[in-house]
């Protein structure tokens, strides 16, 4: 796996002789750090599991508790360890090998307001850096079944963005994302997942949340009929690394 992240940051344009080495070699300290920590023998490039990364990712985030480790060297481990979470993201896709209906160019309208000027102009990007920070951005889920299957989730002929598990009980949590202002449409495409997944799992409670650059009125009015349906807006934030000459 450390080849493959290897790869991944050149491909990204990251510099051989730099961050390449340098990242790949604190995922390595990383895991000597976490062990000791936790007295758990652990091998991040060895995990295979979506929100052991997420978590672990947070762990060394300005609000984790390994955070003082994080921000050593300007910040190198945390952001060995958020673009490694990345990679995990990308490599299931590269795994999944599978047809994306999600990835077409949702860029924003030429007159959008500024508020949505922010947004990522690819629901991909979107669903990426989400996947990412699942135990940070949704505590206490993961995503559903093994190998990330809940990333794109097909059910009915149709492709849920990320459908989320409860750790500790039997919800589910069907999450609809759309990179730019979200109206009440989109209120009836994750009402119909949310009826499908009932089906399909009538022991399970099942509920759905919108993630969108800007809330339409239309679809605050709708969500105000239903307690299945929440709504969030997402913020963007810089992340600034030193590059290696």
């Amino acid at each position: 796996m450390e080849e493959k992240f290897r790869n991944w940051l050149l491909q990204r344009g990251y510099s051989e002789t730099g961050a390449v080495i340098s990242y790949a070699s604190a995922i390595h300290q990383i895991s000597a750090h976490y062990s000791e920590n936790t007295g758990e023998d652990t091998d991040v490039y060895s995990i295979t599991d979506q929100t052991t990364i997420s978590q672990i990712a947070r762990d060394y985030s300005q609000s984790g508790k390994f955070s003082d480790f994080g921000y050593l060297q300007h910040g190198r481990y945390r952001a060995a360890i958020s673009r490694y979470t990345e990679f995990f993201v990308h490599q299931h896709e590269i795994l999944s090998n599978e047809p994306n209906d999600l990835t077409s160019s949702e860029v924003e309208p030429e007159n959008s307001d500024a508020s949505t000027q922010t947004n990522f102009a690819y629901e991909k990007d979107l669903q990426t850096a989400l996947c990412a920070q699942i135990s940070e951005l949704f505590p206490g889920y993961k995503i559903f079944g093994d190998s990330n299957l809940g990333i794109e989730y097909s059910v009915g002929g149709r492709r849920i963005d990320v459908l989320l598990e409860k750790q500790d009980s039997n919800q589910l949590l069907v999450v609809e994302l759309k990179s730019g202002s979200a109206d009440y449409k989109v209120f009836g495409q994750i009402s119909m997942y949310i009826g499908i997944l009932q089906q399909q799992f009538p022991e399970r409670s099942i509920s759905g949340v919108i993630v969108a650059g800007a809330i339409d009125k239309s679809l605050r009015q709708a969500c105000s009929t239903s307690e299945k349906v929440t709504m969030k807006m997402y913020r963007m934030s810089i992340e600034l690394e030193d590059v290696e000459f």
